[in-house]
């Protein structure tokens, strides 16, 4: 999500669309440290650093509270939830830092490898893990983000994410600095809940999702 937006007019800071929709997944974004040798998981921390010239829109992860909708009950309860809806609910790699590389094909016989972030990366991923819980539980889940908090609140929680607990989504734009959030143990308005650790959290979703 671009929560915290650039351009031609004077930055805001405000989460928007779709993302703050409470029927919405929303997806924040981080920085992966992994082994180059095996994939190997090392670290993450929130993706703050800016990507490209100054006062670019690719600054960091999005993240805050909305005006506009009230919170959903799915996030009662959550420690640092203010009374409107909070974003995002998850988060994965979306840094250009250290995005993943996408490979697209012209539809003949050449293609492009280049590397992705921002939404373009942390949501996609998301979707493909959703229908992979899909394909596992061997219906459509639906609707997820109940399931997600309801992982998130139990014992099983570090087992299915990993806690994003260092960085911040402040951007810095030429002349200015708007304050954003700092990530925190447990759900926060930078990276939420964290990231996934897919094998544990698929069979996860599968078990608390609604029928």
């Amino acid at each position: 999500i671009k929560g915290l937006t650039g351009g031609a007019f004077p930055p805001v800071k405000e989460v928007n669309l779709p993302a703050a929709d409470p029927l919405v997944l929303a997806t924040g974004g981080t920085s992966l440290n992994a082994s180059h040798a095996t994939g190997t998981y090392i670290s993450e921390t929130a993706w703050g650093l800016p990507f490209g010239s100054p006062g670019t829109q690719f600054q960091a992860s999005g993240g805050g509270v909305s005006r506009r909708f009230p919170r959903p009950a799915y996030q009662n309860g959550v420690p640092g939830i203010a009374a409107t809806r909070g974003v995002p609910d998850v988060a994965a790699d979306a840094s250009p830092h250290t995005g993943m590389a996408l490979v697209i094909s012209d539809g003949g016989n050449q293609y492009t490898i280049r590397n992705s972030g921002g939404t373009s990366a942390s949501a996609p991923l998301w979707a493909g893990l959703i229908a992979l819980a899909d394909q596992y539980a061997g219906r459509q889940l639906g609707f997820v983000n109940p399931a997600i908090y309801r992982i998130g609140r139990s014992a099983a929680y570090h087992e299915a994410f990993h806690d994003i607990t260092a960085g911040s989504n402040t951007p810095t734009f030429p002349g200015h600095t708007i304050n954003g959030y700092t990530t925190t143990p447990g759900w926060d308005p930078v990276t939420g809940w964290g990231s996934p650790n897919a094998q544990a959290l698929i069979p996860l979703l599968a078990r608390n999702s609604n029928h």
